[in-house]
């Protein structure tokens, strides 16, 4: 089942163009060395190392295409779909494939194998500790406990957010009064801790001067826990609903170690939530992306549990996250190649270029590097209005052209870019 997740992966891997976030990364990994990574990387807020300097490896190896560069995300989460097998095995599941199978199902699953950004390594190491911690349940040697350390030291240097599950494993330790998996679960956080501490002393000064600049900001209201159930599995409201009564079909049943799953569920989005208050950061699905193993391993059980309900809906689920996966892979998307191959041309027939907001403009030089030499003033100017351009930059971008005499000639879209001609 991870094999044909792999292939499916691999294959939808080209499909889409890179977005904003994947050039963000790639222009961090492409053409650099692993020093010049190490010290550019701490610009970008709540960034660590690993999963880049992993992307890095494969390109500086294989060099670069797309789907090499998301290559690794298939990888780790084809590896994730066979630990979310076992997670269900070791947690007494009578049919684990099913737990897989959800898992590889879920809409949000599919996104980030077919991503080249770091969440799918950190989802992968996350769900791989907790594989580890159900060992040290059994049998807490320092042996399962030193593969956990690296596990979660694995999670926490790919993305620290996915350290998160750490305190879920302690939590069910303790109330399970197994002491010994306690101790072994806290020295193998505070090691991990520990290893990650010099990066964030590093890194943090940058991280909030970088939050500050991209003007983003930690709002919560009433609207913030439903964004959080609509995508959580990528599969909207109605694919949430159906996952939330599977889910609650093995509660009501008392299935065994269901406290556990509710525990991988509930800590990580409530420690998400306060890390992004503390650090004044805007919530976003893909910070709780480990709870995912569990929502499917939890909805499985409730599969099992009750077949008579459970069998209808896990084949209704399947058709909604097939249905989301399909629109999600055919909608209209930003294509940063096709605007900078639209720049490149009208820069090469003497404009020069602005880009709105102008923090962007590597967006479009990744693909174009000539563009970076399109100096102003001149007679023609062409403006890029990114995806993200808000009204008000806009607004200002063409007073300011306005001001210095400067008239517009004609304007077309390119790739969800909007591209407009001043002449004066």
């Amino acid at each position: 089942m991870a094999a044909v997740f792999f292939i499916a992966a691999i294959a939808l891997s080209g499909v889409l163009p890179l977005w904003l976030d994947e050039v963000i990364q790639l222009r961090e990994t492409r053409g650099t060395t692993p020093a010049q990574l190490m010290s550019s990387l701490p610009g970008q807020p709540g960034a660590a190392p690993f999963g880049y300097l992993t992307q890095q490896a494969l390109m500086r190896t294989t060099g670069y295409s797309v789907r090499w560069a998301r290559f690794p995300s298939a990888v780790f989460v084809a590896g994730a779909v066979l630990l979310v097998t076992l997670i269900g095995a070791e947690l007494g599941l009578s049919t684990p494939w099913l737990a897989g199978l959800l898992f590889a199902l879920l809409p949000l699953t599919l996104r980030y194998a077919c991503e080249s950004r770091v969440y799918s390594q950190a989802l992968f190491f996350a769900t791989l500790s907790t594989y580890l911690f159900s060992w040290i349940i059994k049998n807490p040697t320092w042996l399962a406990g030193a593969l956990y350390c690296l596990a979660l030291t694995g999670a926490v240097y790919t993305q620290p957010y996915a350290l998160f599950v750490a305190p879920a494993h302690l939590v069910w330790a303790i109330t399970g009064r197994n002491y010994k998996a306690s101790a072994c679960s806290i020295a193998s956080a505070a090691v991990s801790v520990a290893a990650f501490l010099p990066w964030y002393l590093w890194s943090k000064t940058n991280w909030s001067s970088g939050i500050s600049g991209a003007g983003v900001r930690f709002v919560f209201s009433a609207k913030t826990p439903l964004m959080l159930f609509r995508e959580v599995a990528g599969a909207g409201y109605w694919g949430s609903g159906v996952l939330l009564i599977l889910c609650a079909i093995a509660v009501a049943r008392k299935t065994p170690r269901a406290g556990f799953l509710l525990l991988l569920i509930g800590i990580p989005v409530v420690l998400a939530l306060a890390a992004d208050a503390m650090f004044g950061y805007f919530v976003a699905t893909r910070q709780i992306l480990w709870v995912l193993p569990a929502i499917a391993v939890l909805a499985a059980q409730g599969v099992a549990r009750n077949h008579r309900v459970g069998l209808p809906l896990s084949a209704l689920l399947a058709a909604l996250c097939l249905w989301q996966s399909f629109r999600y892979f055919t909608a209209p998307r930003e294509n940063w190649q096709v605007a900078a191959d639209a720049l490149s041309a009208e820069v090469r027939r003497g404009a020069c270029m602005v880009v709105v907001p102008r923090e962007q403009a590597y967006s479009y030089q990744f693909f174009r590097p000539e563009l970076a030499d399109a100096g102003c003033p001149a007679r023609l100017t062409v403006v890029a209005f990114t995806p993200y351009a808000t009204d008000i930059q806009r607004q200002a971008a063409i007073a300011a052209l306005m001001a210095e005499g400067y008239r517009k000639q004609s304007g077309y879209e390119a790739g969800k870019s909007e591209i407009a001609l001043f002449a004066r």
